[in-house]
This record gives C-alpha cells, structure tokens and sequence, in this order.
C-alpha cells in the first residue's frame, strides 16, 4: 500500500447544502488558522440519490454513502482525528472509526427532529454512534438543554457556531431603499406563501419585494398550488451570486422570513450582521437568529406562523425611522459577537483542540 498523507484532521461532510457546505469551510478555516492541517472527504451520491424516498432510506442511504467516502479517504490520508460534520455521517461507521480522537457536528439530533416510520432505528444507531466519540460539536452559539438531554450524557459537548462576517463593503449604515428581501430556496419549507400573504397585506406603494434562490416559473407554480394570487410589487430574483446577494441585502430595510422551520437560518444572521431589520416568523427548529430578533426589536416577531401575524410586524418594520434603523443595527452588532470568526477559532483552540489533538 502506498505511504499515506498525514494530515491532522480529517473532515466527513455530507455537503448536501450550500449552508452545510459553508458551515465546513468554515470549520476547516478555524482549524487551518491554527496551524492545524484539514483534509475533507465528501460523498458523491449518485446511487443514494434514489434511495431518498422517506426520513428513514434518505439517512440511511446518506450513510452508507458517508461510509464509503471515508473507507477511500482512510486509502489516502492518516488523520489524527476525524470530525463528522452530521450524525449520519456516523449512523453505519464501523467501531473503530468512532472511538478515539473523534467529534461530532450538528444542528438538531436525530433523536428531536427524527419521527414515524423508522425513526427509532435511526434514534438507536445515533445514540450508539454518538456514545462512541469523544466530542460533540452543536452547532449554535450556546449549547440547547433539549439536545442535551437526547443525547449520551457522557460525552463533552463544545458548541460552535457559523461564523457571520460581512464584506466591509456591506455596511450596516448604508442608505436604505424601499425595499425587502427574502430567500425561497425550498418554497414550502421556506413559508413564500406565507411572505407574500404577509407582503400583500401590509406592503406599503413604492416598496419592493425581492425573492431569491428560486426561479419565477417555479415559484408561480407553487403560489398556484396554493391557491394565493401573486401582489403587487414582487421581484423574482432567482439565483443570485454572493456579490449581488450581498448588494440586495445592503440596500434593504427589510429581511421577511417566514420559515415552517428552520435548520440554523444563516440568511437571517446575515441579515442581522448588516444591520437589515428582521422580519420573522417563530419558525420551528434551532433557529439561532430568532432570540436575537426577540431581544433586539420583538415587534418584528411574529406571534405566529401565519400570514397575517407576519404582515404585523412587516408593518413595524415599514413604520421604523432612521433612528430606530441605526439603534437596530448598533443591537445587532453587539448580540453578533459569539458569531465572529474569531470566536470560533478562540472555541477551538481552548476547548476542542486539546480534546481532539492534544
């Protein structure tokens, strides 16, 4: 067998999203600035793509692929330790993969947002995996009581947040437009017929609603579906690159969000970090922004999941003077700092680092 590359840390990614696949640079960048070596293996999918039929075949067959991926990077490299970016990742890893110098990443455990048919294997085989390793890394700026509770009390948890930097050029600031912005990759889970109910109702004339990540034809489908008819003053934006999503977000005065439920919610972070109201539902699952928009400026917080509720706080937005846009966006820099990318280095250096290398 030929000699291996030793590397000191050898990153399992699923990279199923763009979020997911940022939040890894991200890691791998904490590490590097360390002076510590990150190699990353990531599955192809090509034959679990056809497997994903229900919770149950979607991880398993995420899995098997993950276990694959990683039995080829083991041919190439001789990592120190490695860190699982999700608990799938670990579901079907053999034993030895597991113990020793290894950590965990992620949002919510199966074990919370896992349920139906199947669910209590997948609960069996995370908690076997996650008993094994030696770090848990949740992805959140503080660790949450419930995934705590759901998962073996014997194993260190290190919580790690997505680091939220701007370009300098996206300044908190800068002139405001009469316009919003919203982010509809996946339109259901995402709630765009609750944002445009919402921005029907309390839209004032002159104002623009900026969609992103999904393409008109497909939007109006799903409006169709719904039985909703499309308002006035929606701009359908499609893909955007970074560089003109970043200029949207600088000249808006609002960010509508209205997800059914929401893995972490960098978008609104992002928001948050240049100063850009937030307008939000209480979306279900660990959405890391909607405490911070509670203790900036909870008007802009939904009571509830609906369009209606959602088209009150839109209207609070809309009222905000220049003032209040500036004290906004001071609150929000301050509440950001646990989201730096210093601060993530600082957590790895002091509390993971020793763990897994030391």
């Amino acid at each position: 067998m030929a000699t291996r590359e030793p590397t000191d840390v050898l990153l399992v990614s699923p990279g199923t999203t763009a979020g997911w696949r940022r939040a890894d640079a991200e890691l791998a960048a904490g590490f590097e600035q360390l002076g510590i070596s990150v190699a990353t293996c990531t599955p192809g999918y090509r034959f679990a793509r056809h497997l994903r039929r229900s919770v149950l075949t979607t991880d398993l067959a995420e899995a098997a692929a993950l276990r694959r991926a990683l039995t080829n990077a083991l041919r190439r490299y001789r990592p120190r330790a490695i860190v699982y970016s999700s608990p799938q990742a670990t579901m079907l890893q053999p034993r030895s993969r597991l113990d020793g110098s290894t950590a965990v990443r992620f949002d919510v455990p199966a074990a919370i947002n896992r349920s139906g048919f199947g669910a209590g294997l997948l609960h069996r085989l995370e908690r076997r995996s996650l008993a094994a390793v030696r770090l848990l890394l949740p992805v959140t700026s503080e660790s949450r009581a419930d995934a705590r509770a759901a998962l073996p009390d014997s194993t260190p948890m290190v919580a790690l947040p997505i680091p939220v930097e701007l370009d300098a050029a996206v300044a908190a600031d800068a002139p405001r437009e009469p316009l919003a912005l919203a982010y509809a990759g996946n339109p259901d889970k995402k709630g765009l017929d609750i944002a445009l109910e919402a921005w029907g109702r309390a839209a004032p004339g002159g104002w623009r609603l900026h969609v992103t990540g999904i393409e008109p034809e497909q939007a109006r489908r799903f409006l169709r579906r719904r039985g909703i008819e499309e308002p006035d003053g929606v701009e359908w934006a499609g893909f955007v690159g970074r560089d003109r999503y970043l200029e949207l977000l600088s000249r808006a005065s609002a960010f509508l969000a209205a997800s059914r439920y929401e893995d972490y919610g960098i978008a609104q972070l992002e928001a948050l970090a240049a100063g850009t109201p937030l307008v939000t539902v209480p979306s279900a699952g660990p959405y890391e922004a909607l405490p911070l928009a509670r203790a900036i400026d909870p008007r802009m917080v939904a009571v509830e999941l609906s369009g209606a509720a959602l088209a009150g706080s839109l209207r609070a937005a809309v009222a905000l003077t220049a003032e209040d846009r500036s004290r906004y966006a001071e609150r929000s820099q301050e509440l950001l700092r646990p989201y730096s990318r210093q601060a993530l280095v600082d957590r790895l250096r002091e509390q993971v680092v020793p763990v897994l290398l030391g």
